[in-house]
């Protein structure tokens, strides 16, 4: 599997090696990285290496990493790159060993958590920012908009969006994009896309689990 490939479709073994909270965290440090060892993980996340090295290979026994021995320098090196470049969840009925659907909803329930913590890290920065408490750039930045679109138009919007990052992330690699920071002063900045219907907050939610239906 290479890192030019469509988004991978989750699998079930996938959605349960990432219901660890270091593994995704890892995993979403390589994918920033694109490649990187142990150590060079464990730095990055201020955290042993060998732990790291454990939970690299539990990403690689579910397929989620894969070795890169062209960049090894030796053949103990281990070098590791994301197996994709991106995931979706798919669509119902395609993990016949989750019919159900628990190993997903659990996993969904982990990107929201995730998420909530993101935005109000984001949050807690933005007001200290524009109120002169924090000085400097802004480490967030929050995009929103609106259009009218059939389900056949929101499904070539999701094909433009997941384009983008590809793309660009080439350019940076091939020196195109323009920075006046050196390399070195890079960090991991999240990005993340959701699209979804105004129908879904108006309509009236029966599920428990719906923040529309309060106990």
């Amino acid at each position: 599997m290479s890192n030019n490939e469509s988004p991978v479709t989750f699998t079930t073994p996938m959605l349960k090696a990432i219901a660890n909270p270091l593994r995704r965290q890892i995993l979403s440090t390589l994918s920033a990285m694109e490649s990187a060892r142990a150590a060079d993980l464990a730095q990055a996340l201020d955290i042993p290496a060998n732990k790291v090295s454990f939970h690299l290979r539990e990403l690689a026994k579910a397929q989620m990493i894969v070795e890169v021995p062209e960049l090894a320098r030796d053949k103990r090196d281990r070098v590791w790159k994301s197996a994709a470049e991106a995931y979706t969840t798919g669509e119902v009925g395609q993990r016949n060993d989750d019919p159900t659907g628990v190993v997903m909803d659990a996993y969904l329930g982990q990107v929201v958590n995730d998420e909530q913590r993101r935005l109000q890290a984001a949050m807690l920065h933005g007001a200290r920012h524009y109120s002169g408490e924090e000085t400097g750039e802004a480490k967030a930045r929050l995009m929103s908009s609106d259009l009218m679109l059939t389900i056949d138009e929101m499904r070539e919007l999701i094909s433009r969006l997941e384009k983008v990052i590809p793309a660009f992330r080439e350019d940076l690699k091939n020196g195109k994009i323009g920075s006046s920071q050196p390399a070195e002063e890079r960090e991991i900045w999240h990005v993340m896309t959701l699209l979804n219907a105004e129908s879904l907050l108006n309509e009236s939610h029966q599920d428990d689990r719906s923040p529309q239906n309060p106990k």
